[in-house]
């Protein structure tokens, strides 16, 4: 009789564990979020502030560009992943979309006009009529760079492995950098042409979301469906 006690008892504390890591990993996630939201109310105010949307959607080349880059990426990435039958749940989705979201944007738009800065600073030293397209291309490296890191560093530790490992998959995998990078551009044309943060933001969701969508990481499952 003391066997399925045992058992029961080992069971409830895997599934403690496992939701204590859980916890932590979402507190992971909520820590990120204000710090970027607390660096980026001070840095990026008058961004922040601003409402801009109208600028760049006034600007049909840079909504097509917005637009297929989206797209594109969000087609090969819903390709490449999977989410090997985890449940997906509106309430955790949402949350997710619109935190990392906005939360992140903040994040990308600091590390791109802390780029910005330096490199207007370092090419007004030299040749001015080039300082503004210079602040454009440094302050895009640093987000690719930031992209990259944020990426590597931080987001692989906290989702599931999910990406397919077949043949065509990996194929498609090798445009993944080259099509990130056009999207991060596309953004940073929001940035450097009308200091508009909210555009990238509202695209920033809807990657999130697909994420969230196709993935399905079981942050936030205590929410419910």
């Amino acid at each position: 009789m003391e066997a399925p006690s045992r058992q029961r008892t080992s069971s409830s504390s895997a599934n403690t564990k496992q939701w204590q890591t859980g916890q932590q990993l979402e507190q992971l996630v909520l820590l990120y979020w204000a710090l970027s939201a607390i660096l980026g109310g001070v840095f990026l105010y008058d961004w922040i502030t601003a409402w801009n949307v109208g600028a760049t959607l006034g600007n049909p080349w840079l909504v097509a560009s917005l637009v297929s880059t989206w797209l594109l990426s969000q087609i090969v990435y819903m390709l490449v992943a999977r989410h090997d039958d985890r449940p997906f749940r509106w309430k955790p989705t949402v949350l997710f979309a619109l935190g990392n979201g906005i939360c992140e944007t903040f994040a990308f738009a600091l590390v791109y006009r802390l780029g910005s800065v330096i490199g207007v600073t370092l090419m007004s030293l030299f040749l001015v009529q080039f300082a503004d397209i210079t602040g454009f291309l440094v302050g895009s490296l640093f987000f690719v760079i930031y992209g990259g890191l944020i990426h590597g560093l931080f987001w692989i530790k906290l989702l599931p492995p999910h990406f397919d490992d077949s043949p065509q998959s990996r194929r498609l995998r090798r445009f993944r950098p080259l099509i990130e990078t056009a999207l991060v551009l596309s953004w940073t044309l929001c940035f450097w042409l009308y200091n508009d943060i909210w555009t990238v933001a509202g695209f920033h969701i809807l990657v999130d979301f697909v994420l969230m969508f196709r993935v399905r990481p079981p942050l936030f499952a205590g929410l419910g469906r």
